[in-house]
């Protein structure tokens, strides 16, 4: 069978059943069913090889005898298969009866269903996705190969699936950290928060090429261990390692977290550990009391790191994902993490990666800590490792690649120090100057980066790490000022307060600009609300507003202009909600143009709006608002305003030369003509309606950046009104775009009434 259009022809199916709402259910949905198909694969081999098989799966619901479709009418679809799935498949394999005699390869079965539901409603359209599925022949050597890249495929679209993607972690990344760690046959080796399995497999990689005989497989088939909380991601990795012909996965639906690490004994510890831990959330405090009072961190990466601490065996190594306020962060548990891994263990290099690896589920910026339990660490080892040339971002079509590697893995080979531009590249530090950073260890990082937007859960994590660090340097100086009250020794000047005062105020301010960018960026990437599969679509409005336009050019009220170039795939800058559509601006307008200033000599202001006519410039135009606090009002005997440059009330004003390119507002002001200069252009929509979202697009930081890639670089940037016609705008239902709109308010407003207190 053909497989190149295997994932697009189960989705093309799904989003025809109202009960799926979005790509990560279709993955979830997806993914049972796929599950269960390879399940009956591997049965079928063990069958083969065991005349004595029984399976764990009672025999009126293996895959074979409700799923196979033998083309005789006697298939079930409809209400039958949905009352089949919903009543008796799922409660059968969610109560599976199991003890500690039965093998992993069966207990896998229970786990993968205990928190999996079936999502479509339509029985005719599941009996179809059941059928295409059905069509994979595992049993073919091709179909099976080719099967690896499908799953991976899929695997890689969780990035585009909501939060699904914190589950992903690019292979590039993975294969890189497991060739540095060289895992070998014999070792056993671990990922305590797994995701899809992506070490793993990477690790059965590098394995499977060292095995030779009998023995070695058996060893291999033992090798790797998982452990993961979340019951979709967990499946996935099941499956994985089924078709990696790990017929005993050991891939635990839990959470590594929940276990006293003070009670692990040398049989729960492995050879080497790869891990990328989740990052950006906090534990509830009955996990904390887990850990050692000094190393309770409210961040679940920190925690992670303190559990791969207590697995490593003697010798063992690990490879570990970390995001920068691990680095940079001083507040007493990371110090006191930091200060037990550099003096247990042999933290011997950092890798600090370009951002945008992990786009587009998060652009928090990561490092890899490579470490190994064989003596106390003397020294560490940063390399900055830069995006490749001609590359701004990794994102869905450019992702990582393992030959972006290349420069790290030729420098880990010939270890030396490298200063660019005056900048350190790579370098070696000693654990005494660690000590005098107070364990801030934000080295070698990237001196002209530029600036990402973390969606706001992320960003909300970096500043309250960035400010615990801070209020924990300002707590030991003070102690220290008490302390040489009894005669000791200041190791810092007083004065030192005053510049991490300074470093406070600054990062408050950041924050709060931060986060007005971050929340209009999640709201026009169809993150901030929720999808109403009751809403219109787009695309029946955007039917409307065509139809509304070829009225008014009928009627002779607006000009019939050449078509704009459609939305091509290689146009759209991120993947957004399924009822929203991709559109050009010129395509929502009446008219897209721009005022002039008037070159008549003798030009005179007036004081006042009834003596004159309102002059609009760039400097009047700001981010929703209009800047009137020193209003230009041109002598009323200038009555020649051109035609095109009086304004209408909802008129949306962008400013399109200069430092303020992009910075948008609307016009209700009530006055009878109005002059823009030529910095400023009118977008006039058909339907009023799409205002107020159109202008918080415009006004977002994706827009922004789309623009200043798009504007002329002469003496000043400027945009053309062609470029800005055809500048694209993501578009969702009328409804929806009520609910952004309200919900930004609000937000925004909350981070206003806020700035001023923020660091209180």
């Amino acid at each position: 069978m053909s497989l190149n259009n295997f994932v697009k022809r189960l989705q093309d199916v799904m989003r025809n059943d109202a009960g799926i709402n979005g790509d990560a259910q279709r993955i979830e949905q997806m993914v049972w069913i796929l599950f269960l198909k390879v399940y009956n694969a591997k049965e079928e081999e063990w069958e083969l090889l065991d005349d004595h098989y029984v399976s764990v799966i009672p025999e009126k619901y293996r895959w074979s005898n409700w799923a196979v479709d033998h083309k005789d009418g006697k298939a079930l679809t409809g209400k039958s298969l949905l009352n089949f799935v919903n009543n008796e498949l799922f409660p059968a394999l969610k109560n599976l009866e199991i003890d500690e005699t039965t093998p992993m390869s069966k207990i896998i079965v229970k786990s993968a269903f205990e928190d999996n539901n079936n999502y479509m409603k339509d029985g005719i359209l599941l009996r179809q996705v059941v059928n295409i599925i059905d069509e994979l022949d595992f049993g073919e050597y091709d179909d099976r190969h080719a099967f690896g890249d499908i799953y991976e495929t899929i695997l890689r679209s969780l990035q585009s699936a909501g939060n699904a993607g914190e589950f992903y972690t690019p292979r590039a990344v993975t294969d890189f950290m497991t060739q540095m760690v060289a895992p070998k046959i014999g070792e056993k080796i671990a990922d305590f928060a797994c995701g899809t399995g992506g070490f793993l497999t990477s690790t059965l990689k590098v394995l499977d090429a060292q095995v030779s005989t009998v023995e070695e497989k058996e060893i291999f088939n033992n090798s790797v261990y998982g452990t993961e909380k979340k019951a979709l991601p967990h499946l996935l990795c099941v499956t994985n390692m089924l078709l990696h012909d790990i017929d005993n996965p050991i891939i635990i639906h839990g959470n590594a977290l929940e276990r006293n690490v003070r009670d692990y004994k040398e049989d729960d510890r492995f050879d080497v550990v790869l891990m990328n831990p989740p990052y950006g959330g906090s534990e509830k405090e009955g996990i904390k009391i887990n850990f050692p009072a000094d190393l309770q961190s409210s961040e679940t990466a920190d925690l992670f790191l303190t559990v791969i601490m207590y697995r490593l065996k003697r010798n063992g190594r690990a490879a570990v994902i970390i995001p920068d306020g691990f680095l940079f962060g001083t507040d007493n548990a990371k110090v006191a993490i930091k200060k037990k891994l550099i003096e247990e263990f042999n933290l011997h290099t950092v890798v600090r990666m370009p951002h945008s690896v992990f786009s587009p589920y998060t652009s928090i910026t990561t490092n890899i800590l490579f470490f190994d339990r064989t003596a106390p660490t003397s020294d560490v080892w940063f390399y900055r490792l830069d995006m490749p040339a001609g590359y701004k971002h990794f994102n869905k079509t450019n992702p990582m690649k393992l030959e972006h590697f290349a420069p790290a893995i030729e420098w880990w080979n010939n270890r030396e120090e490298i200063t660019i531009d005056g900048f350190d590249k790579a370098k070696r530090y000693t654990v005494q100057e660690f000590s005098d950073r107070n364990y801030n260890i934000d080295l070698c990082g990237f001196p002209h980066e530029e600036e990402e937007i973390l969606p706001p859960h992320d960003l909300i994590n970096q500043y309250q790490e960035k400010r615990a660090s801070l209020n924990a340097d300002i707590d030991r100086i003070l102690a220290e000022v008490e302390s040489a009250f009894n005669g000791e020794k200041l190791h810092r000047p007083i004065s030192v307060l005053s510049s991490i005062e300074k470093e406070l105020a600054s990062l408050h301010a950041s924050f709060s600009s931060q986060l007005k960018k971050s929340i209009l960026q999640v709201a026009v990437q169809g993150k901030l609300v929720e999808q109403d599969p009751h809403d219109e679509p787009a695309s029946a409005l955007l039917k409307k507003i065509r139809t509304e336009k070829e009225i008014l050019i009928k009627e002779g009220k607006i000009k019939k202009i050449k078509p704009l170039p459609p939305v091509v795939k290689t146009d759209i800058p991120f993947d957004v909600p399924e009822n929203w559509e991709w559109v050009r601006l010129g395509d929502l307008c009446e008219m897209i143009t721009k005022g002039s200033s008037p070159k008549w000599q003798g030009i005179n202001y007036v004081e006042n709006a009834d003596e004159g006519i309102l002059f609009i410039t760039s400097e009047n135009v700001g981010t929703e608002k209009l800047l009137l606090d020193n209003p230009k009002y041109l002598e009323r005997r200038f009555n020649e305003v051109q035609a095109r440059s009086i304004l209408r009330q909802n008129d949306i004003l962008t400013n399109i030369v200069g430092a303020s390119i992009g910075r948008t507002c609307m016009f209700n002001l009530d006055y009878a003509k109005c002059n823009i200069n030529q910095a400023v252009a009118i977008i006039r929509l058909i339907n009023h309606s799409l205002c107020e979202y159109v202008m918080k697009y415009l006004n977002s930081w994706v827009a922004y950046r789309i623009m200043l890639g798009k504007s002329v670089d002469t003496a000043r940037a400027n945009i053309s009104l062609t470029t800005l016609a055809e500048f694209i705008i993501p578009l969702p239902p009328l409804a929806e775009q009520r609910r952004i709109v309200a919900k930004c308010d609000e937000l925004l407003a909350m981070v206003e009434e806020c700035s001023d207190s923020i660091g209180t």
